[in-house]
């Protein structure tokens, strides 16, 4: 166990950068390490304001059916449902995709000791998102119950076990993709097709699941018929939580820790094989000499760029999520008319909010699909390469805005001409479908790529720690989150003014800023680089 808990430790503080803010004597680095720190309290303190709201609405609702056990086992689903899917894609990163192999491998450790410590890594990520969920929910439930001191107890104690088993099941998921993919010549291309094809699947059978209409007396039984058919665990959950029934509580700690162990025995027997195959590379069975072509320099670094995108797994993966699920979206609401689900919602006028607020729906989607927010920081050692290079800086920085454009560019052309026919909407609502979300991937383009190079991580033994974890990623998805509230509590604030109007004039305003970020790579670019 300490060898487990000694990886685990250091793992961790390589991958949220702890190490280097807690040694370092730079006053500029201190600095940057604090601000990052006051942008984090920030984001948790919005997102648990929000989980709090969200599951004291939910609560009110439960509480009139005379079922609050319901508000812990939804929020208890979904952080569990939640975890998987993220825990999917990031899987193969974390357990296979570390620079760091051959070292960690070659310590006197046992290699159930490696996965274990890689999947504690996984877990510890979830862990924060799991609490994130559960201590408002557990807070708004005890308010309207006010149970004993027992609730208090199993609550807490069962937080620390909710992520488990959905990680083990993620992670052999992923471990499967990994171990399949790697049997084949294209084996990155291959796992990023096979993983995004199990999400989609998945997803699309969640959206299958049961559920006709059902009157106010039978609605209780119905949702926890829906959440304890699609994860049973919640059902042994609430039986420990909310009836304290020691032996549920006893039964749900031990299965997740039973597998957790059986789960870091079984993969050590082929942990190295995958890896091999992961990481070996195979040359073509003949090679042809063609001719050479020549490029100009920002088409030479872009294609660089796009090639250095998607070779990687974890690259492609968590940046690309975001343009699927719009894509499914798009997609899904061809079968549900506006009408329907507005009366499914019971928001009789739900087309014409559709019509108002879909183009920053779909900018959501958009803002939390950055690839440039990591982009620098996946140079990592080979950064030099870039900086000693006889090219305009400018160029390079604009290279990889390129490839978050087009990454999202065409996914919101298809998207928004599907979203146009189902919503059947005008002229002008067809314009602000379109230009909106574009002049949103422009947006999150260029700031990402900024904010990375004011918020570099170039030393980084996984790419998971680069696109997932890095302050970078942190800070633009939060301000590109920010900008999307704004133009939100806009038309929310002032519902007598057209709402068109207000996307207007916030639609300009962001061009500007576009405008501004562009004239300041091209003036600073060379300055940001050589601070790097």
């Amino acid at each position: 166990m300490i060898n487990i808990w000694r990886l685990t430790k250091l793992q961790l503080l390589s991958s949220f950068g702890l190490n280097k803010a807690l040694h370092t004597k730079d006053p500029a680095e201190r600095r940057k390490a604090l601000l990052v720190s006051l942008s984090m309290i920030l984001g948790l303190l919005l997102a648990g304001a929000f989980s709090f709201s969200y599951s004291f609405m939910m609560a009110q609702t439960f509480d009139a059916l005379n079922r609050m056990d319901l508000l812990l086992a939804v929020m208890m689903a979904a952080a569990s449902l939640v975890g998987f899917f993220t825990t999917v894609y990031k899987a193969g990163g974390v357990l296979f995709s570390f620079k760091d192999f051959d070292m960690i491998m070659s310590l006197p450790v046992k290699t159930s000791h490696v996965v274990a410590s890689r999947v504690l890594q996984l877990y510890v990520m979830n862990l924060f998102f799991t609490l994130l969920v559960m201590l408002p929910a557990g807070a708004v439930y005890a308010m309207y119950v006010k149970p004993g001191v027992l609730f208090y107890l199993f609550f807490v104690l069962s937080c620390f076990f909710i992520s488990l088993v959905p990680i083990i099941a993620a992670t052999i998921v992923g471990a499967l993709i990994s171990l399949i993919s790697s049997r084949f010549r294209a084996s990155k291309l291959l796992s990023i097709i096979f993983t995004f094809v199990f999400i989609i699947v998945l997803m699309s059978s969640s959206f299958l699941l049961g559920g006709g209409e059902q009157q106010l007396a039978d609605l209780g039984e119905a949702i926890g018929d829906r959440i304890y058919k699609v994860y049973p665990l919640a059902s042994v959950y609430v039986d420990a939580v909310c009836s304290y029934q020691v032996s549920s509580l006893i039964f749900f700690i031990a299965l997740s820790l039973l597998v957790f162990v059986l789960f870091s025995a079984l993969l050590a027997t082929r942990y190295k094989a995958i890896h091999t195959g992961l990481t070996t590379s195979r040359a073509s069975r003949r090679y042809t000499m063609k001719p050479l072509q020549a490029n100009s320099a920002f088409k030479a670094l872009y294609l660089k760029e796009l090639r250095r995108y998607f070779s990687s797994v974890n690259y492609v993966l968590n940046t690309g999520i975001g343009m699927v699920m719009l894509l499914m979206m798009s997609v899904s609401l061809l079968f549900v008319s506006a009408e329907k689900l507005g009366t499914i919602m019971d928001i009789p006028q739900l087309s014409e909010v559709l019509n108002t607020l879909s183009p920053l729906a779909v900018s959501l989607f958009v803002v939390l699909s950055c690839t440039s927010a990591s982009s620098v920081s996946m140079e990592g050692q080979h950064l030099w390469i870039l900086t000693s290079s006889p090219v305009s800086k400018s160029a390079i920085i604009l290279s990889k805005a390129a490839v978050n454009l087009t990454v999202t560019v065409p996914v919101i052309t298809v998207s928004a001409g599907l979203l146009i026919y189902t919503l059947q909407a005008g002229w002008i609502e067809s314009l602000f479908l379109l230009a909106v979300p574009v002049i949103y991937a422009c947006y999150s383009a260029l700031l990402g790529v900024i904010v990375n190079l004011k918020l570099p991580k170039l030393e980084w033994t996984s790419e998971v720690a680069v696109v997932k974890q890095s302050a970078a990623v942190l800070v633009s998805m939060l301000l590109g989150i920010v900008s999307l509230a704004i133009p939100f509590l806009l038309l929310f604030m002032f519902p007598e003014v057209n709402g068109h109007l207000i996307l207007l004039g916030y639609a300009v305003l962001l061009a500007a800023v576009c405008a501004g970020m562009y004239r300041y790579i091209r003036i600073s670019g060379e300055r940001l680089f050589q601070k790097l």
